[in-house]
């Protein structure tokens, strides 16, 4: 009786995203596992990323019996291992026949970047005279451009995809005008390359180099990074990533850089973002794309052989960065790298919902306690994280890098600002708010960090209205001028300014507040140290009730007069009569004086002109 060969018509294994076929054969196909040889380590698998020039090994195996064929990617011949250094992007295939003669085929893909840096030139330290220390001690406050050139995930892709506007001129320029020394730009570059070759798109180098310019055309430092771009460098750090995402590093940033060099010291770069590296093993991965970063930079010459270069942290957290991180990468040139951190302390700052391991929290800092809605303050479930806290995150740093040279950039703080459904005593939980941003940029500078509110346009409690443009929230914005230094706080807490006869105190938990009951009633405040008033602008936020409106005729009566005094009212001034000023109750105004002329003042004051109603005093700085 005669029999049937088992014939196998085709037999397909999915192995590592790779595709293997089985012709038709007497007998059965034995699989093959691929694998690759880089930069010191072999992989299990049938794709790689690398840059021309460098040399790779496909290793398939079984390692031992039958025989091996290739074609493709300079392969050729019958041994197992082929060495290979690919021009360009490419495919090989691999032909394993077994002992019984059935054949498996295992195709490896390859893609290789060029080298994009083909016109590097001499050093050029013109316009580079500062190095990293000199070049932090330049900037006292700087702010993002978040969710905007980093938006990620439209088709197609584009700086308005997560609904901002593009970024204007106009915008930068209100950055500087409001104090600003710094801006750190966040960008996407994955989705604008070519994922066969690497090549950035030329329209978008000129957008960004565009935005760079517009910093630069307004003095303002600014902060260049690859951030997260859909995650190909901060969640692959890891030895199988490990090849692939340098050379991706590598020919990133030989074209930004390349696209950037003519920039002077304005101009940093900085090599990722929040990178997802724990555990040791993934530290030295980490360490290695940050020495890609270095090594293509500086390898384009020009400025960029001297440009200052910002490298994260583990997750750019501080107690991970503290610990485990072990230093910077290599450089050909010395003092001129940063490191970078970000500061998100509790609940307080961005935790967006209730969940088992804390509640989110209003109420933030020494002082700034609700006594009615008790279950948001801090810490809640968590240990404290308020403002002995922050000084000692930041003296950690302090240690590790400021004292050994090496100034650190805090990339990104924050605190939300939540609605009165979430926080009942909704003042008090602005002017916590308020108080953390001032803590934290005070603390930063007064440790050696460099301090960049993180910012992204269109949330409630925006910073900046990027459309108009205009300022979002003053109330931020004072309090990082404050705690930069910028500008000179004076106190808006309960209790803090003295009331003549005529005044009855009745402030809030939030703010200094009282009530009016007779005309030429006073409010002054004394100063912790004597100002000289030449020059100078005093600047109050004030907010009436509707009974003083009232009394005021909307407004249109007399308000109010400011006045300053040197110790014993030997010299006094009493200048800037208001009036005619059209009032909202229960709404901010902003007021101004810079008529003073008081040597040494020691106080400053407000008499009212009206008889009844309250005043809350929101605000106030000199500058």
């Amino acid at each position: 009786m005669n029999k049937s060969p088992l014939i196998i018509t085709s037999l397909v294994i999915a192995l590592s995203g790779s595709a293997i076929s089985a012709q038709a054969q007497t007998c059965t196909p034995t699989a093959v596992t691929p694998y690759i040889y880089s930069s010191g380590a072999w992989n299990i698998t049938a794709a790689a990323a690398i840059n021309t020039g460098n040399q790779i090994v496909f290793g398939p195996q079984p390692i031992n019996g039958g025989s091996w064929s290739w074609s493709g990617c300079g392969t050729s011949g019958s041994s197992r291992e082929q060495f290979v250094t690919p021009s360009a992007s490419c495919t090989a295939t691999a032909v394993y026949t077994n002992s019984c003669g059935a054949q498996t085929t295992q195709s490896f893909a390859i893609t290789a970047y060029p080298d994009y840096n083909t016109n590097p030139i001499a050093p050029n330290a013109a316009g580079m005279s500062s190095n990293a220390a000199q070049l932090a001690a330049k900037i006292k406050l700087g702010t993002n451009i978040g969710n905007t050139m980093d938006a990620y995930g439209c088709s197609p892709a584009s700086e308005t995809c997560w609904g901002n506007p593009m970024i204007s001129a106009a915008y930068v320029k209100l950055v500087k005008d409001c104090g600003f020394d710094a801006i750190r730009i966040p960008v996407s570059w994955d989705q604008y390359a070519d994922q066969t070759t690497g090549q950035i798109s030329d329209a978008w180098l000129d957008r960004v180099k565009q935005v760079v310019q517009y910093a630069v055309n307004n003095g303002l430092y600014a902060i260049v990074n690859i951030h997260w771009d859909g995650g190909w460098l901060e969640r692959n750090i890891n030895d199988a990533s490990k090849v692939a995402v340098n050379a991706k590093q590598k020919a990133y940033w030989q074209q930004i850089a390349t696209k950037l060099r003519d920039f002077d010291e304005h101009v940093l770069f900085a090599s990722a973002n929040e990178p997802d590296a724990i555990f040791p093993d993934q530290v030295s991965v980490l360490d290695s794309y940050h020495q890609t970063f270095v090594d293509a930079v500086r390898s384009t010459g020009g400025r960029n052989a001297y440009r200052v270069l910002v490298l994260q942290g583990l997750r750019t957290d501080i107690d991970m960065t503290f610990n485990d991180w072990n230093g910077m990468p290599s450089d050909s040139v010395t003092g001129r790298q940063m490191a970078e951190v970000h500061y998100y302390p509790g609940a307080f700052s961005n935790h967006g919902e209730d969940n088992d391991w804390s509640q989110m929290h209003c109420y933030w800092g020494d002082g700034y306690k609700s006594l009615t809605d008790t279950y948001r303050n801090s810490p809640g479930k968590l240990p404290l994280m308020e403002e002995a806290y922050t000084d000692a995150q930041f003296a950690k740093m302090k240690t590790k890098f400021v004292d050994q040279g090496i100034p650190v950039v805090l990339g990104e703080f924050a605190a939300m600002k939540r609605a009165q459904s979430v926080c009942a005593d909704l003042d008090l939980h602005l002017a916590s708010r308020e108080h953390f941003y001032q803590v934290v940029t005070k603390s930063a500078l007064a440790h050696g960090l460099l301090p960049f509110a993180w910012e992204i346009g269109m949330a409630e409690g925006l910073l900046f209205d990027r459309t108009t443009p205009a300022v979002g929230d003053p109330q931020v914005l004072d309090a990082m001028l404050v705690g930069a230094g910028k500008v000179t706080g004076l106190s808006n807490r309960p209790n803090s300014w003295t009331l003549s006869a005529g005044a009855t105190n009745n402030s809030s938990t939030a703010y200094m507040r009282f009530t009016l009951n007779q005309a030429g009633a006073a409010a002054a405040y004394t100063f912790d140290h004597p100002v000289n008033w030449g020059g100078k602008t005093l600047k109050v936020v004030l907010n009436f009730d509707q009974a003083f409106v009232s009394n005021r005729n909307g407004g249109m009566d007399g308000l109010f007069q400011f006045f300053t005094y040197s110790a014993g009212w030997v010299t006094n001034e009493w200048k800037c009569w208001t009036a005619n000023k059209a009032l909202v109750a229960d709404q901010d105004t902003e007021f101004t004086c810079s008529d003073f002329s008081v040597q040494n003042a020691e106080a400053v004051g407000i008499q009212f002109v009206g008889s009844a109603g309250s005043v809350t005093i929101k605000r106030a700085t000199i500058k």
